[in-house]
């Protein structure tokens, strides 16, 4: 009897310095956004570029030159694709009235029509469909842009420091801690990285090949903006189970709107197959095996990633929950909880 109050106090201690910890962490997430979310997206940029640094370096590359090239490689990348991106989203910016004034024609002829029973109306819709409207929202656009090349001169800074210190953090941290102390702690981060490197490479190459081939079709077709909306499937891509679809949403209205109707829907046809050969078929086989995260804690970290940050929170989600779930499953009190957030049970894994 002794003991089972014993274990449920302490089961208690633990809860409750989980729930004051966690909310510490949330507090610190929303006021701190300025300087932990430059610094995470560097921390997973540096992830994506390890391999890379690695493999000059079993080349006869020292190893700093090695990261230098890669950033290098990179920062000339992301300039051509923003100079790219910019005059693809100039040049369709300037073919949004047309646009708007076909999506309005067709309001007006589909108003009042009835299908099924149901009267067609688009009753206070008008004042969403208007020049001025598209033209507020082409601003808004333009301000996250501006955001975004500031937030990534941050992350490139903090990148630079994770560079130079990531090569020096394994000696520090054995001279810091016990053997037998180091060795779990090492074996944790050494997870970390697995885990995180693994689902972030794969998930660019996927995305890359996604976005690549969705570029293709909609030039082919001659779908107005497709680099813009190609980009967009790449970084939506990130997103799981809903990014894809909503990434698929703006070419696909504007290939109804520019092109014959059978045109649209065999060419949307296509772009459904191709999510899902990348996303279904290629990136499992290419993981080997599931993040062995429950979609629905997935789906629930998604949405709390997106209140706290936006799109930039939902592409991070999921690394983000890997993390969390190797740190939680790496302490004794806390492993219970690890399982929990897992996708089969610990018995079905092992065989």
């Amino acid at each position: 009897m002794g003991e089972s109050v014993l274990d449920f106090d302490a089961r208690l201690r633990t809860l409750s310095n989980a729930a004051i910890l966690v909310t510490i962490g949330v507090l610190a997430l929303v006021f701190l956004r300025p300087v932990i979310e430059p610094f995470i997206i560097a921390v997973f940029i540096f992830f994506l570029l390890a391999p890379g640094a690695h493999w000059l370096k079993d080349r006869g590359v020292p190893i700093f030159p090695a990261y230098a090239l890669v950033v290098t490689a990179m920062a000339g990348i992301i300039t051509l694709g923003g100079w790219w991106l910019y005059q693809d989203f100039s040049n369709f910016s300037e073919t949004i009235p047309d646009h708007v004034e076909r999506v309005q024609d067709l309001m007006a002829d589909w108003e009042g029509r009835k299908i099924l029973g149901v009267t067609i109306t688009f009753v206070g819709l008008e004042d969403a469909v208007t020049g001025d409207a598209a033209n507020a929202l082409l601003l808004s656009i333009f301000g996250e842009i501006g955001s975004f090349v500031t937030l990534m001169f941050t992350v490139f800074i903090f990148l630079i420091f994770i560079i130079l210190e990531a090569e020096t953090l394994p000696k520090r941290l054995a001279a810091a801690y016990p053997a037998a102390t180091n060795e779990k702690l090492a074996e944790m981060v050494q997870d970390i990285g697995k885990g995180v490197n693994k689902y972030v490479v794969v998930k660019t190459i996927v995305s890359l090949g996604t976005a690549f081939v969705t570029g293709v079709l909609l030039y082919a077709t001659g779908v107005p903006g497709w680099f813009l909306w190609s980009a967009l499937t790449f970084v939506m891509n990130y997103v799981p189970y809903i990014g894809s679809l909503f990434a698929l949403l703006p070419p696909v209205v504007l290939a109804f709107l520019t092109l014959d109707p059978t045109t649209a829907i065999v060419l949307t046809a296509i772009l459904v197959a191709n999510q899902q050969l990348w996303g279904q078929f290629i990136e499992n086989k290419m993981f080997g095996s599931s993040l062995d995260i429950s979609p629905v804690v997935l789906l629930l970290v998604t949405a709390f990633w997106f209140w706290l940050w936006g799109i930039t929170g939902m592409v991070l989600a999921v690394p983000m929950a890997v993390i969390a779930k190797i740190v939680l499953g790496n302490i004794e009190a806390t492993r219970p909880i690890s399982i929990l957030l897992s996708e089969r049970p610990p018995d079905v894994e092992e065989e």
